[in-house]
């Protein structure tokens, strides 16, 4: 069972997500770029705001979270992913 300091750290980072106006798809898409970068792996997405992508605050908070000793990085990753409303992809996190 997934405990409570978990399940608010990825409601951070959709929160995080919905503040700039990005998709729940896009908060995903960052969360996985930024767990792959804090276990030195590398990864094609763009941490920086560039065109449509406004990533960089949400990198930023992403990462606060991930590496946040208090909490398993792999566990907050699996809630952000395996949350039912990241499957509505398409709309913005404010929406959701």
């Amino acid at each position: 069972m997934l405990n409570d300091p978990v399940r608010a750290a990825a409601e951070k980072i959709f929160a995080a997500a919905a503040d700039i106006g990005t998709t729940r798809q896009e908060a995903i898409l960052v969360t996985r770029a930024v767990h792959a970068v804090k276990n030195g792996r590398p990864t094609e997405v763009a941490l920086t705001d560039s065109g449509p992508h406004p990533r960089r605050k949400l990198a930023h908070v992403v990462a606060t979270v991930l590496w946040d000793p208090a909490l398993d990085a792999a566990a907050v990753v699996a809630e952000v992913t395996r949350s039912p409303r990241a499957a509505r992809d398409t709309e913005p996190a404010a929406a959701a």
